[in-house]
């Protein structure tokens, strides 16, 4: 039997290299087990380039949920704040979550993929929370976290995901 290779300290996004080569400053932080940078320039260029023009963030480390069934729509148009049926497949939207007495629990984007195929990308882990929400709804909740990395394109005020 051959050993499986276990990542030995922190971990490397896709996009790794390509953020080490841009990364001017050489400042990292670890994010969900995974080397970040926190800069790549200055904080204040970054943010007038967020604001003004645009900016990459790599997503990866975000959770990720794959939510999918005849009653998938239904059931985030009830999980979150954001009206899921006024966006279409192939496009996404920001959308905060809350509980049944109207707490935050989370922010995120939501990427319609198909017809009743979901991405809910998340800071915090809610799969327990997620699947106990789904009681009543034929819908399927898979934590794909580890199978998709992701950059977020920050264009002006308007905000893209692009996930590989």
């Amino acid at each position: 039997m051959k050993p499986i290779e276990v990542p030995q300290g922190p971990l490397k996004t896709p996009f790794y290299e390509r953020m080490k080569a841009l990364d001017t400053v050489n400042t990292w932080h670890q994010w969900k087990g995974y080397t970040t940078p926190d800069e790549l320039y200055c904080g204040e260029t970054e943010y007038f380039a967020i604001r003004n023009t645009t900016g990459v963030f790599d997503i990866t480390p975000m959770t990720k949920y794959r939510i999918t069934g005849p009653d998938a729509c239904d059931y985030l148009d009830r999980l979150v704040t954001r009206d899921m049926t006024k966006v279409g497949p192939g496009r996404v939207a920001y959308a905060v979550w809350c509980n049944d007495d109207g707490k935050v629990l989370d922010d995120g984007t939501v990427f319609r993929l198909g017809e009743s195929e979901f991405l809910l990308n998340a800071q915090e882990r809610h799969l327990a929370w997620l699947q106990d929400s789904a009681f009543g709804f034929d819908v399927s909740i898979e934590d794909v976290t580890e199978t998709i990395a992701g950059l977020a394109l920050q264009d002006g005020i308007k905000a893209q995901a692009h996930t590989q």
